[in-house]
This record gives C-alpha cells, structure tokens and sequence, in this order.
C-alpha cells in the first residue's frame, strides 16, 4: 500500500455502534457491534485495492518532538546577522573627521609656514580668537586657509569673538557653507573688503548671535 494511503488507513476514524445505526431504515442490523466491525473491516478492505498515480503519492513523516524545536528555532533565526546601527554620534564624528582632512584645512605647521609666522604666535592668535582652528582630538589642530586672506581672515576674527561661547566645528560650518541670504554662497565665498560687517551679520543671523 502507498505510503499516503497508509498514514490515511491508520489515522480513520473508527466505525461507532452509533453510526451503524443511521443504516437502520435501510437494513435489519441484528448486532450492531457486530455490523461496525465488519463495516470497518470493508473500509479497510476497500482503501487497501486503491493504488494512486506516482505524481498523487506523498511521502509521509512523523516530525518528531526534536525536529518540531528546531523547525520552530529555525523560523526564529534572521536571515542575516544582526550588526549594530550606526549611531548618530557615529555619523557626526564620520563627517567631521571627513570635513577635518579636507585639503583647504591645513595642519598648523603648514599654516604657520604659509602665514609667514612662528607656530607660538599662531597658539596665541587662536588662544585670542584672531584664528579659528579645528580639533579631533589627537590628529592636532587645523586651521581653514582662507584664514590666508586678510578679509576673510577679518570676517573669521568677527565672527570668532562676537560668538565666543559657539564651539569651534558649528563656526566653521557657518561660515563655510552657503547661506540663502547670499545667493547659494558661503559667507567665506561671497565676503568683499567693503561687504565683511554684512556678511558677518548674515552669520550671526544662522547662529542665533545678537
């Protein structure tokens, strides 16, 4: 018998006394105890003659307590690893780290070389707020270049002790970045000999500063 066929024979329900009489208007059920067995036994009989087609045939397997645990621990388990989220501290470190080794951005014996001064004098201009300088810890300081040129380097030192208290990295972006009230351009960018007091108005209105 094939295996399907098998697993269905076994699991029948079995013929109750109860159920041989609903035959009772039909026939004349003279021990009903009797009757059920022998209609269980041509059931049986019947189910057993029946073969089915190869493509009908199922095979069938008792999952076992073991197999059931693991079917149901495997549903559980992600397809991937879990991996921890970049954090938003995370991100902001990433892109200050990336803004600190721009090529504008020059380590301070550079700038110090380029400006034409010690590299005392230029601790001391940043110490006095005459220069910004960036900080990431131990890769040094940085300072912007276009600190290079007197009037943007007018504009920075402006800035710089009008909004003392604002950290060194939300400065840089103010005045690095463009601004609507300047057409799409950077404060450093648009800032002329004759526009450094409006320009420098136009940074404190994004910082807050009054």
């Amino acid at each position: 018998m094939p295996k399907t066929l098998e697993f269905i024979t076994d699991h029948l329900p079995r013929v109750t006394v109860d159920e041989v009489r609903r035959f009772s208007d039909t026939v004349e059920i003279r021990d009903a105890q009797a009757f059920a067995a022998e209609l269980e036994a041509f059931v049986q009989e019947r189910i057993e003659l029946v073969e089915l087609p190869p493509s009908m045939e199922v095979p069938i397997e008792v999952e076992t307590v073991d197999q059931t645990l693991a079917r149901k621990a495997a549903a559980l388990r992600a397809d991937t690893r879990w991996a921890p989220r970049e954090t938003e501290i995370q991100r902001g470190r990433a892109a200050m780290l990336e803004a600190f080794e721009q090529p504008h951005n020059l380590p301070l014996p550079d700038f110090a070389r380029l400006a034409n001064k010690s590299r005392q004098q230029i601790y001391k201009d940043i110490e006095a707020c005459r220069l910004l300088a960036l900080n990431v810890g131990p890769r040094g300081r940085r300072l912007p270049d276009w600190q290079l040129d007197p009037v943007k380097q007018r504009l920075t030192q402006i800035v710089l002790q009008a909004a003392s208290e604002v950290d060194a990295w939300t400065l840089y972006r103010a005045l690095s970045e463009p601004l609507e009230g300047l057409a799409g351009r950077s404060p450093v960018e648009a800032v002329t000999a004759d526009s450094v007091d409006a320009v420098a108005k136009a940074v404190f209105n994004v910082l807050g500063v009054h």
